[in-house]
């Protein structure tokens, strides 16, 4: 039987559970379809031997500066033909525009539903955030050109790459069905309504 990897912990909830080839990637596995596996470390794999990989809503949670070598590895392990379905949250949809913070410049710099607390740094007057230290909280906010940068900065650039949903600027977006392909996307367009139909998440298959 193939092997399917799942970034993050496959939850018995998950439809991705329901497909006996997923194995989920989890700091602290809770089953036997999971794995211990630290994002930071390189994944424990051969070259070209996985035909899918999903990382769903998991890559915000991740250093920003640490994303490149991850999707290094993603690419190095799947095989050719083989897909890798990324979804992150989108910051400039409207669900998540409205319970951000920004500074002064209009910047989103927290996330108050997802681990950010906000303080007034009396020293510049500048509004300031902490995160939670528990891996919930978001370390980054996605946005489709943060997420071309990362791309390109990864050999996952080389992959033939489609993205189905995404907020190309603060108003015109895409969004396509996505195609399940047993890699089903939970916070995308139409099974989330929550933006009325416009992208609550960036989503985007990498064929390699």
């Amino acid at each position: 039987m193939e092997q399917y990897l799942y970034f993050g912990s496959l939850g018995l909830h998950e439809r991705q559970y329901q497909i006996a080839n997923f194995i989920g990637l989890a700091l602290q596995p809770a089953h036997d379809r999971e794995i211990q596996h630290n994002f930071a470390d390189p994944l424990p794999f051969g070259d070209g031997s996985i035909a899918k990989i999903q990382a769903q809503d998991v890559l915000e949670h991740v250093a920003f500066e640490k994303v490149p070598a991850i999707l290094d590895e993603i690419y190095r392990v799947l095989r050719p033909g083989g897909i890798f379905r990324l979804s992150v949250p989108d910051y400039r949809s409207p669900v998540l525009k409205r319970r951000s913070i920004y500074d002064a410049r209009g910047k989103v710099i927290g996330d108050l539903m997802m681990g950010a607390t906000s303080y007034l740094d009396q020293t510049t007057g500048d509004a300031r955030v902490r995160f939670s230290e528990d891996g919930d909280a978001h370390l980054w906010f996605p946005r489709y050109e943060l997420i071309t940068h990362l791309v390109l900065k990864s050999e996952i650039r080389k992959a033939a790459i489609h993205f189905y949903q995404a907020f190309l600027d603060d108003h015109s977006y895409l969004c396509e069905p996505v195609p399940e392909n047993e890699m089903f996307v939970q916070r995308a367009a139409p099974h989330d309504r929550r933006a009325g139909g416009a992208p609550v998440s960036i989503v985007a298959d990498f064929v390699k």
